[in-house]
């Protein structure tokens, strides 16, 4: 479904028109400014329907001066840009995180308009995820707000995007009491008639498509609909409008296809065609697909293979996307971090220039006291007094200075000690699902495959991408919530119930290898951690014990409870570790000299989990069998009844 996104709107332009691009960029001649920055959301508001890889590049300067200068309106409105761009992009969790980091900094400068234009996006968000709920509340605050405005742009974008609401909501057979059809035909009239009368090109489009559709599904007027959503076609496409000509290809080729007339593959073709122009790959992945499927069951190969290469190349690049993506965000929140550093550097400097300003007082004191002892020799006891009593009270200040300039230094040594474990650990939980993502996109770039080979391993490449965002995701919460400096907040974490979860993302490892695991730990069995530490544990040494145990070994996973600790133990069958290794497997010193003979082992993985684990007040150990193989072990306080609530 398109949806209009009512980014950039300004009262009674005309928009979308070749003119305004032009005019634009000829004004984009400026230095960085503010100007700058909306000269900039602007342009990528014009190419969003055009083409979208241009729109992601203004959008990217945009932010990037609207940070660098402190503009507030120009950053949130470059959020509220990028959360469109993954929404295109079919990146829905970039898409929401952008969306709202603009609607909170809308929130925090007061602009109404802002807030109810993502409020609006956040609608039709909930509305594509299904949480029908969420999306008529956001889209219901959406419409208060711009009723106060009394902004005609707004209002009709958002009454064609309560149409679209409509029509979603009627397709998944779904009733709404915010949504009704009589209410839904009137809000689609209005804002037909409004973007008529303000030369709205986009939202004319967008509306005259709707109405087609409408006419298509009455079932009472289905030529008439396929006619008019042919023209509005040609007539995008002719003006640029790549994703308006899509849209309607799109739609047109469904209609074709469930009337089984013979030309519906026309306008799949065309609609992969506009995809790939307009840099809306990931929308037409779908339609690749089918095309693909249709010429390989009727024995077409160049065809087949023309389209197979061109999903391949779309597979890659969304994936490329994605992860940039995640890291540029991630990059985004560690700012917050480096902003507080350097407010501890100024506050440093600070210090010592109050240093300074003590000791040159100091040396004033001193002269005049030598003034007034050779001038006024009666007073020198009373002076010498005086004297005594300010350099106590100086020393004392100065000590106090100076305690506070160690701490400031040791705060952040240890934040910056934090940070880089913080960058091994997810450089070391993303490296294997990475590995194995890249892998399968390998063999479909270098094999012919048939149709279900290749579906099998495009389930197999969403499994592992699924893995990968969950990851992610739970890393990413534990890095906000410990940007400060690391606080130990430990919770109640049951080992059995985490190791059947870290054995999820190793499940394809250990069908390769046809290993069993004999997990003999009790679910009852409760330690005191923190888990995002702990899991980060499980999953590093179940990852060893995996890649070096040979095929249809076993894996034993054990429990032990000796007085109030509790030990888990993984056991692997083997070759076990090199002796001369075993004993610094936890240390820093000797990793350089060392490296080579620890035959592919955990390396700077081990040293973490060595560290997580004194801060949570347990220890870590590793010994060779004696037959064959090695046991990893850590152990840990077990929960005392009352003490902590379980999470």
């Amino acid at each position: 479904m398109i949806v209009i996104s009512g980014s950039f709107l300004r009262q009674g332009a005309v928009f979308a028109q070749k003119g305004v691009i032009s005019r634009l960029q000829a004004d984009t001649l400026t230095t960085d400014s503010t100007r700058y920055v909306d000269l900039m959301n602007q342009l990528a508001g014009q190419f969003q329907h055009r083409q979208l890889d241009t729109c992601f590049l203004y959008l990217c300067k945009a932010r990037e001066v609207a940070q660098r200068l402190g503009y507030a309106s120009g950053e949130a409105a470059a959020y509220r840009g990028l959360g469109s761009y993954y929404t295109y992009r079919d990146n829905s969790y970039l898409s929401f995180r952008f969306y709202l980091d603009a609607l909170n900094l809308y929130k925090e400068l007061e602009d109404s308009a802002g807030i109810c234009q993502t409020s609006m996006h956040l609608g039709v968000y909930y509305q594509f995820e299904k949480q029908y709920d969420e999306a008529g509340a956001y889209m219901k605050r959406a419409l208060d707000i711009s009723k106060r405005l009394k902004n005609d742009s707004l209002l009709m974008v958002l009454r064609a995007n309560y149409y679209f609401m409509y029509v979603s909501n009627l397709r998944a057979g779904r009733s709404s009491d915010f949504v009704d059809r009589k209410r839904a035909n009137r809000a689609l009239a209005i804002a037909r008639q409004r973007a008529v009368r303000m030369g709205d090109e986009r939202l004319l489009f967008y509306t005259g498509m709707l109405q087609a559709q409408e006419l298509i599904y009455s079932k009472t007027a289905e030529a008439e609909g396929v006619a008019k959503l042919t023209a509005l076609v040609a007539d995008a496409e002719r003006k640029g409008y790549v994703y308006h000509a899509m849209y309607g290809s799109s739609h047109l080729a469904s209609y074709k296809a469930r009337s089984h007339h013979a030309d519906s593959l026309i306008f799949q073709r065309q609609m992969v065609r506009l995809a790939l122009e307009g840099g809306f790959r990931e929308l037409a992945l779908p339609v690749v697909a089918k095309l693909y499927a249709w010429y390989d069951n009727h024995n077409m190969s160049d065809s087949a293979s023309f389209y197979g290469s061109v999903m391949l190349d779309i597979v890659e690049k969304e994936e490329q996307s994605k992860t940039q993506g995640e890291l540029d965000y991630i990059d985004y929140y560690m700012q917050e971090k480096k902003l507080r550093a350097l407010q501890l550097q100024h506050d440093y400097q600070q210090q010592l220039l109050d240093k300074k300003a003590m000791e040159i007082r100091g040396r004033y004191a001193v002269i005049i006291f030598l003034t007034i002892l050779l001038i006024l020799t009666v007073l020198l006891l009373v002076d010498v007094n005086r004297s005594h009593r300010r350099s106590r009270r100086n020393a004392i200040q100065l000590g106090q200075k100076n305690r506070e300039i160690s701490e400031k230094n040791a705060l952040l040594r240890t934040n910056d000690d934090f940070k880089n474990k913080l960058i091994s650990l997810i450089a070391h939980d993303f490296r294997v699902p990475l590995n194995h993502i890249i892998d399968i996109t390998d063999l479909l770039k270098d094999q012919s495959l048939e149709y279900d080979e290749a579906i099998s391993l495009f389930r197999k490449l969403e499994t592992k991408s699924q893995h990968t965002l969950h990851v992610f995701d739970s890393i990413l919460r534990w890095i906000r919530s410990q940007l400060s400096g690391f606080v130990y907040a430990p919770v109640v974490c049951r080992p059995a119930d985490m190791i059947r979860e870290a054995l999820e993302i190793l499940k394809d490892n250990c069908k390769e290898k046809a290993l069993t695991i004999r997990l003999d730990v009790s679910d009852d069995l409760q330690l005191l951690a923190d888990r995002e530490m702990l899991q980060f544990v499980h999953r590093n040494l179940l990852h060893n014990a995996v890649k070096f145990s040979p095929a249809q070994g076993t894996l034993h996973i054990t429990a032990v409870v000796e007085g109030d600790k509790g030990t888990i133990s993984f056991s692997d069958e083997g070759r076990g570790v090199d002796p001369a290794v075993l004993q610094y497997l936890f240390e820093y010193r000797n990793r350089e000299k060392d490296r080579g003979r620890t035959n592919g082992g955990a390396g700077l993985a081990l040293i973490i989990c060595k560290d997580f684990m004194d801060k949570m007040g347990g220890t870590i150990q590793a010994i060779n069998n004696p037959g064959n193989g090695s046991t990893f072990s850590y152990t840990l306080p077990l929960v005392k009844e009352g003490t902590i609530q379980e999470q």
